[in-house]
C-alpha cells in the first residue's frame, strides 16, 4: 500500500469532515501541510477536553470493585460507537457521493476504502475514548503495573472499536446492496440512523435504570451487565483462564468480521458505491408536482422540502438529542422516590427547562432553518409578501419540530424513571415553555449567523465555536441546571413554607420569560415590521 497516496486521500478527507474551519484557517492563509496540522490539533483539542468531561467524574470511581459501573460505562460509550459508525458510514461513503472522482485518479480501490474508513474512527474516536480511561483505571486498581495497564488498555481499545467499525460496516454495506434499498435509499437508510438511536438511546435508559444497587464497600454498585463481564475479567484478573477466554473471544470476533468485509464486501464495493449513487442521482431528477392553496400552505410546504437536505435529520436527531441525552443519562445516578408529594411541581417544571436548554442547541432544526433558504432567502425578500409572516411561520415549523422530539424524549425518562402522571405533565410543560425560549434564541442566531453559500450541513452546525463551543454550551448548561435544581430542591426539603417557595419560583420564571420575550420582540421580530 502506497502511503503516500493514503496520506493524500486522509488530508482530503480530513478538510471535507469540517468544511467550516477547512475554510476559515485558509482565510488565515494556511495551506497544504500547514492546513492539514491545524485541523488535526483542532481534532486533538477537542478529544483531550471530551476525555477530560468524562475522566473527571471516572477517576473518583474504583472500577476494579464495582463491576456494574464498568459495564455500565462500557455499554455507554459502545452503544455511542455503534450509532455514531453507522451514521459516519453512511455520510462518508454515500452521501458523499465523492467515489466517482477518484475513478480517473491513480488511487487503489483499498486505499480509498482504507482512508474512508479511518476518517469515520477519527469522528468516533472522541465519544468512545473515555473507555480508555475505564479500561486503565480498572488494571491500575486491580494491581497491574502502570505501563501494562496502559498497553493492555490501548489494545483492548483499539480491538472493540474495531469490531464495532466491523459490525457497522457489514450492516450498512450488507443493506446497501438490497432492491429496497436501491428504490427507497432515504427512506432505509433514515430508518436504520433512527432505529440505531433507538436503540442506543433505549438501551442507556435501560441501563441507567437498574434500580438493583448492591454495596460494595463505601460504594454502591450498579447492576452488572452480564455480556461486558469478559472484557471487566481482562483487567481484574488479567491472568486467569476467564481471561484467555475474553481475548480469544475478541480474535475470533476481528478474524470473522474482516474475512466477511475482505471477501464479500470490499470486492465488490466500488461498483456497489457507483450504482447507489447514480440511483441516487436518478431520483434527484424526479420532482412531484403538488399543489396547495393559501400562502401558510405554501411556506409549510417548502419548510417541508428543505428537510430533505441529505444527513440533516439525522445530524438534528444526533446532536440535539441523542448526544444531550447521553450526557444527561451518563453523569445521573439519582433514582426519583415514589410519591412525591405535589410541592415538587415546581421542580420537575424547572428540570423541564433546564432539559429544554440542553436539547435545543445549535445543531436543532430551528437553529438553522434561516440559513437552509441559501439564496432564496434573498429572493424571498424581494417577493411582496411580508417578511414577519414568512419568518414567523418558519421559526413555528422548527419548533413544532424540536418540542416533538423534546416532549417524546421527556415522556419516554417519565416512564423510565417512573415519576408518575402529574410530575410528568409539570417536566412536559416546562420542557414546551423552555423549548419556545431557546428557540427564539436560537432562530434569531441563525438570522444574525446566517450562511448562504454552504455546502454541507455540518457548516451551519459549527457556526459561533464549532463542535468544542457546543459541548462546551452543554457541560455550561448541565452544570447551571444541576445548580438551580438542587438548590430549589434544598429549599423545599429543608423549609415548611414550600407553597410560598413555588409562588417565588413561579414569579421568577415569568419576569425572566417576560424580559426574554420583550427583548427578541424587540430586537428580532421588530426589524421586520
Amino acid at each position: 500500500m502506497n502511503k503516500r497516496q493514503l496520506g493524500a486521500l486522509l488530508a482530503v478527507n480530513l478538510r471535507l469532515v469540517n468544511p467550516q474551519a477547512t475554510d476559515r484557517y485558509r482565510k488565515k492563509g494556511k495551506n497544504g501541510t500547514e492546513l492539514t496540522n491545524k485541523l488535526k490539533l483542532q481534532f486533538l483539542t477537542n478529544t483531550f477536553i471530551f476525555l477530560a468531561i468524562y475522566g473527571f467524574t471516572m477517576f473518583s470511581i474504583d472500577f476494579s470493585k464495582m463491576p456494574g459501573m464498568f459495564t455500565f460505562y462500557v455499554g455507554l460509550f459502545v452503544l455511542l460507537g455503534i450509532s455514531q459508525s453507522i451514521s459516519g458510514l453512511y455520510n462518508v461513503f454515500f452521501a458523499g457521493k465523492d467515489i466517482n472522482s477518484y475513478l480517473p485518479l491513480p488511487f487503489r480501490q483499498n486505499e480509498i476504502f482504507l482512508s474512508k474508513v479511518l476518517i469515520v474512527a477519527f469522528n468516533v474516536f472522541p465519544f468512545t475514548l473515555p473507555l480508555l480511561i475505564a479500561f486503565f483505571l480498572t488494571g491500575w486498581h486491580s494491581g497491574i503495573m502502570i505501563p501494562v495497564s496502559l498497553i493492555m488498555s490501548l489494545v483492548v481499545y483499539l480491538f472493540i472499536m474495531t469490531i464495532i467499525f466491523m459490525f457497522c460496516a457489514l450492516v450498512v454495506f450488507s443493506l446497501t446492496k438490497t432492491k429496497v434499498f436501491r428504490e427507497h435509499q432515504n427512506l432505509v437508510m433514515n430508518g436504520l440512523m433512527g432505529i440505531s438511536m433507538v436503540i442506543a438511546i433505549g438501551g442507556i435508559m435501560l441501563m441507567n435504570n437498574s434500580n438493583n444497587y448492591t454495596a460494595t464497600g463505601a460504594r454502591y454498585d450498579r447492576s452488572v451487565i452480564s455480556i461486558f463481564m469478559p472484557i471487566f475479567q481482562i483487567f481484574n484478573v488479567p491472568v486467569s483462564v476467564n481471561s484467555g477466554i475474553s481475548w480469544l473471544g475478541l480474535l475470533v470476533l476481528l478474524a470473522v468480521f474482516g474475512g466477511i468485509l475482505k471477501y464479500l464486501i470490499v470486492p465488490q464495493l466500488s461498483e456497489q458505491l457507483t450504482t447507489v449513487n447514480s440511483a441516487s442521482l436518478n431520483r434527484s431528477n424526479q420532482r412531484k408536482a403538488v399543489k396547495r392553496q393559501g400562502l401558510n400552505a405554501n411556506l409549510d410546504s417548502y419548510n417541508w422540502q428543505l428537510l430533505k437536505e441529505p444527513n440533516l435529520l439525522l445530524q438534528v436527531v444526533m446532536n440535539s438529542i441523542m448526544i444531550p441525552v447521553i450526557f444527561i443519562i451518563s453523569f445521573s445516578f439519582a433514582k426519583l422516590p415514589s410519591n412525591l408529594p405535589l410541592k415538587w411541581i415546581g421542580v420537575f417544571f424547572v428540570g423541564g427547562i433546564a432539559f429544554s436548554s440542553f436539547t435545543t442547541n445549535q445543531s436543532a432544526l430551528v437553529s438553522n432553518l434561516i440559513s437552509l433558504d441559501r439564496a432564496n432567502f434573498e429572493f424571498v425578500r424581494s417577493l411582496p409578501i411580508s417578511m414577519k409572516q414568512y419568518l414567523h411561520r418558519k421559526f413555528l415549523f422548527g419548533y413544532l419540530m424540536q418540542i416533538i422530539l423534546n416532549v417524546v424524549i421527556v415522556i419516554i425518562m417519565s416512564v423510565v424513571l417512573k415519576a408518575g402522571l402529574v410530575m410528568a405533565l409539570a417536566l412536559i410543560c416546562g420542557s414546551a415553555w423552555g423549548t419556545y425560549l431557546m428557540s427564539l434564541h436560537y432562530f434569531s442566531r441563525d438570522y444574525r449567523l446566517r450562511l448562504t453559500n454552504w455546502t454541507n450541513v455540518t457548516e451551519l452546525f459549527n457556526r459561533g465555536g464549532g463542535n468544542l463551543g457546543m459541548v462546551a454550551t452543554m457541560f455550561a448548561s448541565v452544570f447551571i441546571s444541576v445548580i438551580i435544581v438542587v438548590a430549589y430542591s434544598m429549599l423545599l426539603i429543608n423549609t415548611p413554607w414550600a407553597a410560598m417557595i413555588n409562588i417565588i419560583a413561579l414569579a421568577v420564571i415569568l419576569v425572566v420569560s417576560w424580559l426574554l420575550l420583550r427583548h427578541y420582540r424587540v430586537k428580532f421580530w421588530s426589524q421586520f415590521d
